[in-house]
């Protein structure tokens, strides 16, 4: 790889995990909501995607997109719209204009430029494998044991205990939950292998 292309990952990497301490640093700041939020994909997916970056591992940067990439779209649609019109569709980004500390606030801004990155980074490292998504469908589980038995349904930290939106498909909520990543991580695995094509440029 090119040494240009090293040092732009390595600066996509270091934003990634400067916020991604941040997320933490901020969930120790405030431990009157407890560790719980440590636990949301978000924050876990920044430091992951700071591994993938400075490790130039296609696959990791992949899996993390399966994973966020859907529900930063509908994030982002959401956050621009309550932005200029005063209301959004889902719901899903309402806090960001309505309540909390600044520097929360702040983190999350990180919804808007993550994706963008990643799928840069991606593009430098390239893809070499297709089985990326077993990283992901790994995460999904052990994230929503560990959400369900650490954190309270008040947090509901990664929606694993109620709908972040406003949205419902009528069936009981873990299946829905799992059938909703199931179905996320498998669109978006399929796009990542049809359009970097199974090449890697390490």
């Amino acid at each position: 790889m090119d040494d240009w292309k090293k040092f732009i990952l390595y600066g996509i990497g270091f934003i990634f995990l400067v916020f991604g301490l941040a997320a933490i640093a901020n969930t120790l700041l405030h431990l009157d909501a407890g560790l719980a939020p440590i636990l949301w994909f978000s924050y876990i997916g920044l430091i992951v995607l700071a591994i993938g970056c400075f490790r130039r591992d296609g696959s990791l940067i992949a899996s993390q997109l399966c994973i966020l990439a859907i529900p930063y779209i509908v994030w982002n649609i959401d956050f621009f719209t309550y932005l200029f019109s005063g209301s959004s569709v889902w719901k899903t980004a309402d806090y960001i204009f309505t309540s909390g500390a600044l520097f929360g606030r702040i983190i999350s801004l990180q919804h808007i430029f993550n994706i963008p990155l990643s799928l840069f980074a991606l593009y430098l490292t390239g893809l070499a494998r297709k089985d990326f998504w077993k990283i992901s469908i790994s995460e999904v589980v052990i994230l929503f044991f560990a959400s369900r038995l650490f954190t309270d349904p008040m947090q509901n930290v990664n929606c694993v205990y109620h709908n972040c939106a406003t949205f419902d498909l009528g069936i009981w909520y873990p299946l829905q939950w799992f059938l909703a990543y199931a179905v996320m991580i498998g669109i978006t695995s399929f796009v990542l292998i049809k359009a970097f094509r199974l090449n890697s440029h390490k």
